[in-house]
């Protein structure tokens, strides 16, 4: 009884130091993407729901074309993850995400918590579905990335910088202090209610062999207070929820000298910690895999590499990351050709960033200019 409970104890400490840093991981590469140049990634280059969004234009391109702020990379990231859901359920929901540890960080600020009347939680949960379908409905239509500025965590990213921010993610910067503010009195609020990259490892979780069961419980009711996502798992043998997001909290919370409520897969019984640890090693060992196999590109190629190939840029894949003269570097441009081509006077100097050359020139915005070549 004691080692499980020690066990137990690990497992839940180990996911938050997993969680911890994924999301001071995540906002390291935010801060460098913005102050280190294009070699690092920005946040919708590693985000998977992009590559939903991407999906009609990457096979309309034959696997080659994306949509601006889209890599390669992205797609990899996308099609694991549903392979990821497909095989764990939405653990990369409740053990992995950035923004999931963000809001649980949140809620730590309240003991006091909200659960709101049945019918209206229902409806609630209902919206990210609609959510999703919209979304991906206008980035097809749209070819772009329409939803970036209403991004909660696209406005998290920039928060580094408070003048791209509020000129960039106002609206999502609004939303985020909302779901924030939420997340300390209702646990999980984006994940229950609008989150539609988690809609969609939901849905594929349907055919996951990754289970929480029950057997032989007590009722003490642990295990249903525990649940981030109020899944009364007290009163289910098998919990078949889209909702459930695989933390384990239910688990671990379990009292019983048998483990009446367990995480099970493919119907064998594993343990809080083993799964922890299972979740992780795929996670992140495929992750290295890709990256060292050359599928996980988030990035733009090297200046040196793409000179060398001969393989230059296009206009539209150039970065607000990347100097003016390194910008026409990339696309195989006299520099003066390429002030003209942007619309860029002169007197800008050509080390200045893309992205800032609106502090020169009010009004002037990169990507319209980018986009319209």
């Amino acid at each position: 009884m004691e080692n499980s409970a020690n066990s137990k104890k690990i497992a839940k400490y180990l996911r938050w130091i997993i969680l911890g840093i994924i999301l001071g991981g995540s906002m390291l590469i935010h801060f460098l993407h913005l102050f280190a140049g294009q070699r690092f990634p920005s946040v919708h280059a590693i985000c998977p729901l992009g590559g939903l969004e991407n999906l009609w234009t990457w096979i309309a391109g034959a696997g080659r074309g994306n949509i601006q702020k889209i890599t390669s990379g992205t797609m990899t990231l996308f099609f694991f993850m549903l392979f990821f859901a497909a095989l764990f359920g939405r653990a990369f929901c409740g053990n992995i995400c950035p923004f999931g540890a963000l809001q649980e960080l949140f809620g730590k600020f309240s003991k006091k918590k909200i659960q709101l009347p049945k019918k209206s939680d229902n409806i609630l949960r209902f919206f990210k579905y609609i959510v999703l379908i919209f979304i991906t409905v206008m980035a097809w239509v749209t070819a772009t990335l329409w939803i970036s500025p209403y991004d909660p965590w696209g406005a998290f990213a920039h928060i580094w910088r408070g003048k791209e921010l509020f000129h960039e993610y106002a609206a999502g910067f609004v939303i985020l202090l909302i779901v924030l503010a939420a997340s300390v009195f209702i646990e999980r609020f984006f994940c229950k209610y609008l989150c539609p990259a988690g809609t969609v490892y939901g849905i594929i979780a349907k055919i996951s062999p990754a289970k929480i069961k029950r057997s032989g419980c007590s009722q003490c009711g642990l295990c249903s207070t525990a649940c981030p996502m109020n899944i009364d798992t007290a009163k289910i043998e098998t919990v078949k929820s889209a909702e459930c997001i695989k933390c384990n909290q239910c688990t671990t919370a379990c009292k019983s000298k048998t483990s009446d409520i367990q995480m099970t897969i493919f119907r064998k019984a594993i343990k809080p910690l083993g799964f922890v640890i299972i979740i992780a090693a795929v996670f992140f060992g495929s992750l290295f895999i890709f990256d060292r196999t050359g599928f996980l590109r988030v990035t733009v190629p090297t200046l040196e590499s793409v000179q060398e190939s001969g393989n230059f840029l296009k206009i539209k894949d150039i970065r607000g990351s990347m100097s003016i003269e390194i910008a026409s570097q990339y696309v195989d441009m006299e520099l003066d050709d390429f002030y003209d081509l942007m619309e860029i006077p002169k007197t800008v100097p050509k080390e200045t960033w893309l992205r800032d050359i609106s502090q020169f020139i009010p009004g002037y915005d990169f990507h319209v200019i980018r986009d319209s070549r």
